[in-house]
């Protein structure tokens, strides 16, 4: 009989030694937020001043799956503004264990957008290449440029514009 408590005993003694060991390395992993700190830190993209309806009142956060799932935002939303998915949604979808958002692709291949004639220079809004993404709001709204400028190199607001506004819930563009 004592050979048998002692049987157990140790037993015991080398299962809690086991979970010491295992407890003793699990470390806590912060969830990704705005405004969290090291590797769970999600990076805003930065000078885009466009807030989509589905940024209101953190229902991005709250709803995303269910707003995924209902097909009113998809990756042609979030794309255009946030282009590195590594900085930002990679890091929610990692920690949740789902795949990747694939980085490489351009706001102009997501949106299948039409570009101007090659050899178009572009205007000062638009250099360095692609600054447009975060000068756009603060050009039109305030008067720096008008839509009429931007015909003169997009002349159908359907295939450029809008494009972008449909996706991001805003009014569409007439010209």
């Amino acid at each position: 009989m004592l050979l048998r408590s002692s049987k157990y005993r140790t037993a015991a003694i080398v299962l809690l030694v086991v979970f010491a060991f295992v407890a003793a390395g699990c470390k806590n992993i912060e969830k990704p937020a705005v405004g969290g700190t090291g590797d769970s830190a999600l990076e805003l993209p930065t000078g885009i001043k466009i807030f989509p309806w589905y940024h209101e009142n953190g229902k991005i956060a709250n709803n995303h799956m269910t707003l995924m799932a209902k097909g009113k935002v998809n990756e042609a939303n979030c794309l255009p503004c946030h282009q590195n998915p590594d900085k930002f949604c990679n890091k929610c979808h990692d920690y949740v264990g789902v795949p990747k958002v694939m980085a490489g692709k351009t706001y102009k291949d997501i949106l299948a957008l039409e570009m101007p004639a090659p050899g178009v220079p572009a205007p000062p809004s638009h250099t360095p290449i692609d600054t447009w993404k975060t000068a756009h709001d603060e050009s039109i709204i305030n008067g720096k440029e008008t839509i009429a400028t931007c015909a003169g190199c997009h002349p159908v607001a359907e295939q450029f514009c809008n494009k972008c506004h449909d996706n991001a819930g805003i009014r569409k563009i007439k010209y």
